[in-house]
């Protein structure tokens, strides 16, 4: 019972916490790795787990029956008053034959399936199930799941059957699964490019009906890196490669956490030098104010998901001898320190850091974008500091 009481205030505090990080960035990337999932019957999703991001920003777009997205700034107003959401989640199937991926509108849909840490109940399920199909999240997908592939497409039966195979997974995730994130801040210009990205991704399998997933390398955390990619906070990772370099090309979804940790939570305060570098083509750089990772523990067992004793898979990093064996648990309990999981904490701590990088600005990068930069990210520092207090 203590658990469980322990738990719903977790959820409390991270909803809360989540409208005041949204009230200072408009705009923001976040990647979440989550375990394996087991069902009551006894079946198991694989070791690797699952990965999937929500970006906030980007809107589902209602224009087209099939999966697409938009910058919210510029959907229609009847449409966002008719499915209201400000982000969307974006997660792909091993069972998806004519798109890569999905858009769940809005982050306690896609993450919490819009209800409060409890035991899930048979009609909890059914409630959700009925919530994504009136939102059309797999409208015009075709799956090639057991139970959908006898069903009539696109019929209520066949979009039911989708959603009740991919919950946990598409949607709902913590429902079924632990999950590990970081959220990073990005500038607006950043959602148009990823939303051409995304839409790209899905509009090459629209016709010709051949995406294949491949776990070794064209998997959810693919998705995720290139995603994030065409949102300028780290290099690309190539897809489709074959025999031995899909190997090299490795991307699991727990590693793809460590990555997002260590490039935007763990990495080093960049210097003006660097600054000049990266600002005029990106804008911003992923170490920076607002840059967090957090945890969810997963919801307790209920009617449809067993949730004791999942596992994921980590793969040693041979790039990283020193962080060889980390794994995001062994992360979590050496780095999720407040400065690195909470708004104020990281606020005030970002705050020297600006005031300092400001102060040593050489004369050459006075009234520069790296001054203009520096002096913006020193501004909402300390109004969250502000606001918090």
């Amino acid at each position: 019972m203590n658990k469980l009481i322990l738990s719903a205030s977790f959820v409390m505090i991270s909803s809360l916490a989540s409208a005041a990080y949204e009230d200072h960035f408009p705009n923001y990337f976040e990647y979440c790795t989550g375990t394996q999932w087991k069902l009551q019957n006894g079946e198991e999703g694989g070791s690797p787990g699952h990965g999937f991001t929500y970006i906030h920003g980007l809107c589902k777009d209602y224009r087209s029956s099939y999966p697409q997205v938009i910058p919210c700034s510029e959907v229609d107003p009847e449409l966002r008053a008719r499915y209201p959401h400000d982000g969307v989640g974006v997660s792909l199937d091993k069972n998806f034959s004519n798109v890569m991926w999905v858009a769940i509108p809005g982050r306690d849909l896609t993450f919490f399936g819009d209800k409060e840490r409890k035991s899930i109940n048979s009609e909890d399920v059914k409630e959700v199930i009925q919530k994504v199909t009136d939102l059309k999240v797999f409208q015009d997908v075709v799956h090639k799941g057991d139970i959908p592939a006898t069903l009539t497409y696109n019929s209520p039966e066949y979009l039911e059957a989708v959603a009740d195979a991919t919950l946990g997974t598409e949607y709902a995730v913590n429902w079924a699964r632990e999950l590990h994130c970081v959220r990073i801040p990005t500038p607006t210009k950043k959602i148009a490019e990823v939303a051409r990205f995304l839409n790209e991704a899905n509009n090459q399998f629209k016709s010709s009906n051949d995406y294949i997933w491949d776990k070794f390398n064209n998997n959810c955390a693919h998705l995720a890196i290139n995603s994030s990619n065409a949102m300028g906070i780290n290099k690309k990772i190539k897809v489709n490669q074959k025999f031995i370099k899909k190997f090299t090309n490795l991307a699991l979804p727990s590693n793809t956490f460590l990555m997002y940790s260590d490039l935007a939570v763990l990495g080093k305060m960049p210097s003006p030098k660097l600054l000049s570098k990266v600002l005029p083509e990106n804008g911003f750089y992923p170490v920076q104010v607002g840059s967090l990772m957090n945890n969810y523990p997963v919801y307790p067992s209920g009617d449809k998901f067993l949730t004791d004793g999942l596992g994921v898979l980590t793969a040693p990093r041979l790039a990283k001898p020193h962080k060889l064996l980390a794994t995001p648990e062994k992360y979590e309990q050496k780095y999720m320190t407040p400065r690195n999981s909470e708004l104020k904490s990281n606020a005030l701590v970002w705050s020297e850091r600006y005031t300092k990088l400001l102060n040593a600005l050489p004369k050459s990068q006075r009234g520069s974008k790296v001054e203009e930069y520096l002096q913006e990210q020193l501004n909402i520092s300390q109004r969250i500091i502000s606001v918090e207090d």
